[in-house]
């Protein structure tokens, strides 16, 4: 539900389960540096080769072979900016789902736990962008004919 007064704003409303959402994200985040080192690294070395293939093959003085090198460093920087870029937004977006998954899981360990207190919870409810809402209309669904 949109709208809730006294809501957390910023990183702190993202982190329902910090544990489990940042073990998730440092996995997420492993990967990609482990993915994307390799790509550098490749990348890299193949660059580098091309560089010194042309320096060799063209006998490039070291003033060439200086400014022939500052043209490749550029995509160099471009590529590895990229990289790191490609690294925190994929950290951010699994921090953004995962708090989407364990909000919601967080309302319905509170509703079953109020269920198996023997009180009369009132209805499951999940923000609209919430994963899991199916679950929460079919817990809805039982406990409302389990009254009846």
């Amino acid at each position: 539900m949109a709208g809730h007064a006294g809501r957390r704003r910023g990183l702190k409303a993202l982190l329902v389960e910090p544990y489990k959402q940042i073990k998730i994200g440092l996995i997420f985040l492993f990967l990609n540096f482990a993915f994307s080192s390799l790509i550098g690294g490749v990348f890299g070395y193949y660059i580098y080769d091309v560089y010194t293939s042309l320096t060799e093959t063209f006998k490039l003085t070291h003033g060439e072979s200086a400014d022939t090198w500052s043209k490749i460093q550029v995509p160099i920087y471009i590529g590895a900016a990229l990289l790191v870029v490609f690294v925190i937004s994929t950290l951010y977006v699994s921090i953004k789902y995962t708090h989407r998954i364990y909000g919601p899981l967080v309302s319905v360990y509170r509703y079953l736990d109020d269920i198996a207190a023997g009180k009369d919870p009132a209805p499951l409810q999940l923000r609209d962008r919430d994963q899991l809402s199916e679950l929460a209309e079919r817990l809805n669904a039982a406990v409302k004919k389990l009254k009846s």
